[in-house]
């Protein structure tokens, strides 16, 4: 007779600190994406992870860091863009040659252009058409500027007016449209154009609107209200609300970010969820993801996991499927984390609130 085969004993556990999140119980639509999910973080955690390594530390502004935007990320060229409350607005980049452990980051380029602060960054690629890459960036003077960098100066040419408020984010879809919010008001600007022009203006009933994040046929709005919006853009650049989401969180919404089927997003109240990208139906629900602390920001890694930064001073790394935890956090800020960036090879980027910047390899 065969002798009993014993359990094998777990590789891994998880901590009271790190219980498994809140995840949304039916409709069947979810339960294919629920046991990949758990393969995905099975096999992930049984294995190893490579460890983010601080490349750079340095401080960038005097006052807290407001945005930040990784321009280049490619073997032989990185650069970074941030702003901040100081007024000022920097471009950082590479030294050291090829090898990005060696050298750091220097700075490139600084201007404090009128009416700052800038709030916001959005990048505008346009090298498939021969021409330098351009950053639109919106401002405490209700405009939205363009800058290509290292250039001295913002381009004179091209400045969007008629926002009623501070504009607190920009985002980009399909190459051709661009959206800004102000207050409780959505714009949309068509870029085909050498100066774009303003197409289309949506207004909400209550709610600034805090954060936009966009994909090819979709803006999400996040608002202080605690509610998140969705409108789908139409082939001639059309816009149809599709979906909303009220009192998505306690407090006002901060940050929002895109990956796959799903749309993520912080907020004050400290959470961490995940929602479908379509319906706007709750997926995951990661409550105190920094110890109860407010959350700050969001960024969708080059490494395939989801980054938040928040009060607790730490950078937290999440498997994007179950917002488990990934990783130990990353410490370096004595200060709030109030920026992330991250760009497309290997590069996350995180600010504070005292003007410092991190540079990591991820």
């Amino acid at each position: 007779m065969a002798p009993a085969l014993s359990r094998p004993t777990p590789r891994f556990a998880l901590s009271h600190s790190a219980r498994k999140p809140e995840i949304a119980r039916s409709p069947r639509r979810y339960e294919r994406l629920r046991v990949c999910a758990v393969a995905e973080f099975v096999g992930k955690a049984a294995g190893i992870r490579s460890e983010a390594l601080l490349i750079h530390k340095f401080t960038a502004h005097t006052s807290s860091l407001a945005a930040a935007l990784v321009l280049r990320d490619t073997e032989d060229s990185k650069q970074v863009v941030t702003s901040s409350l100081d007024k000022s607005l920097a471009l950082w980049q590479q030294a050291g040659g090829d090898d990005l452990g060696t050298g750091g980051f220097v700075e490139a380029a600084r201007l404090t252009p009128p009416g700052g602060p800038i709030f916001s960054l959005a990048l505008d690629t346009r090298e498939q058409d021969g021409l330098p890459n351009q950053v639109f960036v919106g401002n405490h003077a209700k405009q939205v500027a363009v800058w290509v960098p290292p250039a001295a100066q913002l381009d004179s040419n091209v400045v969007l007016d008629d926002h009623c408020g501070w504009v607190r984010s920009l985002a980009i879809a399909q190459g051709r449209w661009l959206f800004s919010c102000a207050c409780n008001t959505l714009r949309q600007w068509d870029m085909s154009r050498a100066v774009p022009r303003c197409t289309a203006t949506v207004s909400l009933d209550k709610g600034d609107i805090l954060a936009l994040v966009a994909r090819k046929d979709r803006i999400y709005a996040a608002n202080a209200d605690g509610s998140i919006r969705a409108w789908s853009i139409g082939k001639k650049g059309e816009l149809q609300e599709v979906a909303c989401r009220k009192k998505a969180h306690g407090e006002r919404v901060t940050a929002i970010a895109l990956k796959g089927g799903l749309l993520y997003s912080v907020s004050y109240d400290g959470g961490l969820k995940a929602w479908d990208a379509d319906s706007l139906e709750i997926v995951v629900d990661r409550s105190s993801a920094h110890g109860g602390e407010r959350v700050h920001c969001l960024a969708t890694g080059p490494d395939g996991l989801l980054y938040t930064g928040g009060d607790d001073k730490l950078v937290r790394r999440w498997e994007p499927t179950l917002l488990q935890p990934a990783a130990p956090p990353l410490l370096c800020h004595n200060h709030s984390v109030r920026s992330l960036a991250a760009g497309g090879h290997e590069l996350l980027v995180s600010g504070d609130k005292g003007g410092e910047v991190a540079v990591w390899k991820v």
